[in-house]
């Protein structure tokens, strides 16, 4: 049987409060919800939190909140999911893209702070497959910063929960995610005014004109389960990174960070130096799933040369992910680290 390259941790508590939702007729966002919620300001350590149905609608209510419009730019990685890409699409708004470092996965704070004009808007940065951005080398500037820990939420960083940082904070829910209600999303704030923007747009009562971006009880349901065993997920991720750093050692290819336990590893990205034919053949010869992630770096989505955004362009060509999930086997786990020792 094939090993997949992800996989949703899906346990009878989550089928049960999904089930208890449906029995009850508890379709629309309610009483779930809000505790939903509730989790995930805990979690990030924020005071307010919103359960979208995407994370591109959380992002959006984030764009329309702060009044962007054709006028204005955000700042964003070029080597980056599309969430912030489509839903400044819909604001009118203007990309600005920034490369990542040589070696590394993030733009440089000075690189970001150089692209910074008098219409920019937002600054956007992530937790890229679970490894920790330097967010707080961004607190001295005076522009909002939208922390995307889709692929790091229940991590920390100093003691301090990542995404405490931000302006915003969004998080995914997909079902590849460190936590998942099949799909959906979160946006978190400190700020009041803007969260109560956010809602209003959100949409959930009459009387305002809004977007319909209302997370379900029943996906809120699950994902309450989820966050009662993030440490757990946590902690398995973290157990089999560890186990494929070890046999990365004796190879000549690379994980873009050396292990760390503070890390999520929502994947485990590696760097091969070998061509992407024989990549993928000794893979798929040992039927086992590796993909590359991040195919299409968002200056490619707008039809910018890959000259101006060379370490996107490459990490989007040679930068696959092997699998790594909390339900992976032992077993699998360990075929796995064995395949990824000996591709010489």
């Amino acid at each position: 049987m094939k090993i997949v390259s992800s996989k949703p941790t899906i346990t009878r508590k989550e089928l049960e409060a999904v089930l208890d939702c449906l029995i009850n007729d508890e379709l629309v966002a309610a009483e779930s919800v809000k505790a939903f919620e509730a989790g995930i300001a805990k979690t990030t350590g924020l005071h307010y939190s919103l359960a979208t149905n995407s994370l591109t609608s959380a992002y959006h209510l984030i764009f329309k909140a702060l009044g962007i419009g054709e006028s204005n730019e955000v700042i964003m990685p070029s080597f980056f999911p599309q969430p912030p890409l489509s839903a400044l699409s819909m604001t009118g708004g203007k990309p600005v893209f920034a490369d990542n470092e040589k070696d590394t996965l993030f733009p440089s704070a000075a690189q970001i702070k150089e692209k910074i004009s008098e219409r920019t808007k937002a600054i956007v940065v992530g937790h890229l497959f679970g490894y920790h951005y330097p967010a707080k080398e961004l607190e001295d500037i005076n522009i909002p910063v939208i922390e995307d820990i889709s692929h790091a939420i229940g991590t920390e960083i100093d003691e301090i929960p990542c995404g405490a940082n931000g302006s915003f904070t969004v998080a995914s829910f997909d079902p590849s995610g460190i936590i998942t209600t099949g799909n959906g999303g979160a946006v978190c704030t400190n700020n009041s005014r803007y969260y109560s923007s956010m809602k209003d747009l959100r949409g959930g009562h009459e009387g305002c004109i809004h977007l319909d971006y209302l997370m379900t009880d029943f996906q809120a349901a699950m994902g309450i389960s989820q966050l009662a065993k993030l440490p757990d997920l946590l902690a398995r991720r973290r157990e089999i990174a560890h186990i494929y750093c070890e046999s990365l050692r004796i190879t000549p290819h690379k994980a873009p960070f050396h292990y760390n336990d503070k890390f999520a590893y929502h994947s485990y990205p590696v760097l091969f130096e070998a061509s992407n034919e024989k990549i993928e053949g000794y893979w798929k010869k040992n039927r086992i799933e590796v993909v590359r992630i991040l195919k299409y770096p968002l200056h490619s989505l707008r039809g910018l040369s890959g000259s101006e955004f060379p370490n996107s362009e490459r990490y989007s060509k040679k930068l696959y992910a092997i699998p790594l999930y909390p339900t992976l086997s032992r077993k699998n786990v360990e075929k796995i680290s064995k395949l990824l020792a000996n591709f010489i």
